[in-house]
């Protein structure tokens, strides 16, 4: 991979020792992706907090390094926002009312926190977030270079913003403000190679849930082009994209009449192939995710991706006046858990005997959660990963729409069916 003359000086060490060890991840990270150079982040990047060794062991930098560059006076490069934390994830706000350990141990609370303080040093914005893009005080625009995670941020970026970004926001590329050029940050990649047809009426968060990972299934790595989706709401574009990231690996996608790229989706070629997805899609993939047959439930976990403000309000206008038999966690992120507070929403959900938490989600917290036999979700997502993060202890799943999952909380049963 060619280096230019800056390039190469940080190689050889003489920005200091932990820029040359990030330039060194760099580089093995384009060699591995066939990129043939690197490029300058002129978007933003997000990054793990915790999460800070790399893919290769030997240009891992510890925490201890960004201690002392954050007492130097480093800073990221480039406008850099915290996904959810990782090694180890934690709750961030009413980790009291969580009821597991050791999440709600003050002692681990307050050592987690501690970790953030260097990042927050050197610029990183605690946005805390698996869906930070829904709060970040800056978004990048059409074409710019950006280096994001999270199954749902990756389509958001490139197809919803036009911005470009594959899977790989990291520490090294907010202290170098560089990233290796390939894949999504080549416009001829950018080209949708399938037409996907909706042929049904996505009436609900959960058919925009169900439509997403029917599509990534049909689609693979693909880029589509998609019609016949009406008007989404934001939730219901977060999680399609959520969903297009777990049937698939769709990092892009278009959408005429709402996507930037799209008058330019095809490229002047013909399709490669056309996909039509009808309800019998949308049930075969509830009917695959709906594995549980104990009716009896102990944990409904809601905000997978994290809730924006107007789920959380719906939720606590739900249960206003009623009492959980089962474990209720509802996830947000930071801001929009303080937002919620000043609305009251947060006391109306503990007075029904859930929890307003924020920063993470049993996926995340590899399975510390309430004890449970039988979970329902809201989230295709959650419900493809729990059951992996609590192996070898044997959890049943249902998967349903937000209000099946409240009802599930208040009486402890579950009682949802397929319906349109």
């Amino acid at each position: 991979m060619y280096l230019n003359a800056y390039e190469e000086r940080i190689l050889k060490g003489e920005r200091g020792f932990v820029a040359e060890k990030c330039m060194k991840f760099l580089t093995k990270y384009g060699d591995a992706a066939g990129a043939e150079r690197l490029i300058d982040i002129d978007g933003t990047v997000d990054l793990h907090p915790g999460k800070m060794s790399s893919w290769y062991p030997e240009t891992a930098v510890t925490l201890e390094e960004i201690v002392e560059l954050a007492s130097r006076g480093e800073h990221f490069v480039v406008p850099t926002f915290a996904n959810k934390p990782e090694s180890p994830a934690f709750i961030i706000d009413g980790w009291e009312d969580c009821g597991c350990w050791p999440q709600n141990d003050t002692q681990f609370h307050a050592q987690c926190m501690e970790r953030l303080k260097p990042l927050i040093q050197m610029g990183l914005v605690p946005t805390l977030s698996c869906d930070y893009y829904l709060i970040s005080s800056y978004i990048p625009t059409v074409g710019q270079h950006c280096a994001w995670g999270e199954s749902s941020a990756i389509p958001w970026a490139n197809a919803i913003l036009g911005a470009r970004t594959n899977y790989d926001g990291c520490f090294e590329a907010a202290y170098l403000g560089k990233i290796p050029e390939y894949d999504m940050h080549l416009a001829k990649n950018r080209v949708a190679t399938r037409l996907v047809e909706c042929k049904v009426s996505l009436k609900s968060d959960m058919h925009f849930d169900l439509f997403g990972w029917a599509v990534g299934e049909a689609v693979g790595l693909e880029v589509p082009v998609m019609t016949g989706i009406g008007k989404p709401t934001t939730t219901q574009l977060v999680k399609m994209n959520a969903e297009l990231n777990t049937g698939g690996q769709v990092r892009m996608y278009h959408i005429p009449g709402l996507t930037p790229e799209a008058k330019t989706a095809s490229g002047g070629q013909k399709y490669v192939e056309k996909i039509s997805i009808e309800e019998k899609d949308l049930k075969s993939v509830y009917d695959k995710i709906n594995y549980a047959s104990n009716e009896n439930v102990d944990f409904v976990y809601l905000g997978c991706p994290h809730y924006n403000i107007e789920e959380v309000h719906k939720v606590a206008v739900s249960l206003k006046g009623k009492k959980c038999k089962a474990n209720l966690w509802v996830m947000t992120n930071p801001w929009t858990f303080k937002v919620a507070e000043m609305m009251g929403d947060r006391e109306t959900i503990h007075k029904a005997g859930g929890a307003l938490l924020s920063g993470s989600c049993p996926g995340m917290l590899k399975g510390s959660m309430p004890t449970a036999d039988v979970m329902a979700t809201d989230s295709a997502k959650q419900n493809y990963y729990i059951t992996g993060f609590v192996h070898p202890r044997k959890l049943q799943v249902w998967y349903g729409t937000t209000e099946d999952c409240l009802e599930a909380a208040v009486s402890g049963k579950w009682k949802a069916k397929w319906r349109r």
